[in-house]
């Protein structure tokens, strides 16, 4: 199988949150209040991972958060290290139904890894896929004179977290596990313990409208993936609702998104795949993007008779070093295929200067391999076992 070579430790977080086996739900709960985060980490007594817990278990019936410990809602998840590859993530991830997983080193976890990075490493594979092509049709919704403990059941019984809402057939709003656990569970709680005067905390006899947020942000059929990704972005949230013609056809999460990127990495594809990382350089001009794959794939084009079936990446990271308000870039490129593997590096004040050196020096030696061959027939032998050794 080809691997790509973008891997987790070139993506990972190295912040993240996590709460000892033993510490009550009540902390978890507040983790998630405060901070925008996909999963917390459970730890045992050696600081070794023993599980992960993610918001929607705050919703699991006559659960008291405050007697309930942390490991036992923990979900055992696999754990992934700093080499394997976004591909690989990817498909545990939705295997496993999680929006991120803990990054080990032995058992201890030093990261996380979450859709959002996986997606963001991977946008020009995205930007091929239109949303109707992975988007869940005809979604489950309600409606804005439904009851929160409807919504409650529908969200446990088919496992989602989140609702489009629905007044005479139209878009009115959508309704979350986050908004219900802030707006009705964390209210009523405080409310037994005698901390909310004045207004009355919601039941799950209010109606939806109650508790819906709004705007609602929306995607079109035919808006690529990589779209609907930018538009999740800029307004901070995971899902869009489809429409069309005004009305809704269908839901895309971040986990949809990730759907194509799991069986992505498994495919055998002719020719080389070009995939570029722009994770650690923020701010990149789209003009950049765009050079940069346009040189790339001149690349490919000039070389790809001798190429073979592989993947070029190019890798790009900022460096602290500053001209003006400029940061020196470099680009690391590797070219596997079937047959060996290069690499060659560059750096510049531009992204497009730094890929176009890094790419002249893996030309540079695939003619050197060229001439060795034709001087030495069982060169591509050598160069076989090389790459197998490294």
């Amino acid at each position: 199988m080809q691997t790509p070579e973008v891997t987790v430790g070139d993506i990972m977080q190295h912040e993240f949150e996590s709460v000892h086996v033993d510490e009550p739900l009540t902390k978890v709960s507040g983790i998630f209040s405060t901070k925008d985060i996909p999963i917390v980490v459970v730890v045992d007594d050696n600081r070794e991972f023993y599980g992960v817990l993610v918001e929607r278990v705050l919703l699991r019936p006559h659960l008291n958060i405050a007697e309930t410990k942390a490991g036992t809602l923990a979900v055992k998840t696999p754990y992934i290290t700093r080499d394997t590859s976004i591909y690989d993530a990817t498909r545990r991830m939705v295997e496993n139904n999680l929006k991120a997983l803990p990054v080990t080193e032995g058992k201890k976890p030093i990261g996380i890894v979450s859709v959002h990075d996986i997606a963001e490493a991977s946008k020009e594979v995205l930007r091929r896929i239109k949303v109707r092509e992975v988007m869940t049709d005809n979604p489950i919704s309600v409606s804005v004179s439904d009851t929160i403990g409807k919504a409650i059941s529908l969200m446990r019984e088919n496992g989602i977290s989140r609702l489009p809402v629905l007044n005479r057939n139209k878009l009115a709003g959508i309704v979350t596990v986050h908004d219900i656990i802030e707006k009705v569970i964390k209210p009523r709680e405080r409310a037994t313990r005698g901390e909310i005067s004045g207004e009355k905390a919601k039941t799950l006899s209010n109606k939806i409208k109650d508790i819906m947020t709004t705007p609602v942000y929306t995607a079109l059929p035919d808006d690529t993936l990589a779209t609907a990704l930018e538009r999740m972005k800029q307004h901070d949230i995971s899902c869009l609702v489809v429409v069309k013609d005004s009305n809704v056809t269908g839901i895309i999460t971040l986990m949809d998104i990730l759907s194509p990127l799991a069986a992505y990495g498994e495919e055998r594809r002719e020719g080389i795949m070009i995939q570029v990382s722009y994770n650690k350089l923020p701010n990149i001009p789209h003009e950049d993007k765009n050079r940069v794959m346009e040189m790339a794939e001149r690349f490919v084009k000039k070389l790809e008779e001798s190429l073979g079936n592989g993947y070029l990446t190019l890798y790009f990271k900022e460096h602290k070093e500053k001209h003006g308000e400029m940061h020196l870039i470099h680009c690391r490129a590797r070219l596997k295929t079937d047959k060996y593997q290069f690499v060659g590096t560059g750096e510049a004040w531009r992204a497009d200067f730094a890929a176009r050196e890094a790419l002249s020096r893996i030309e540079r030696q695939i003619l050197i391999r060229k001439e060795l061959a034709r001087r030495y027939p069982y060169v591509d032998e050598i160069f076989s076992q090389l790459v197998d050794f490294y």
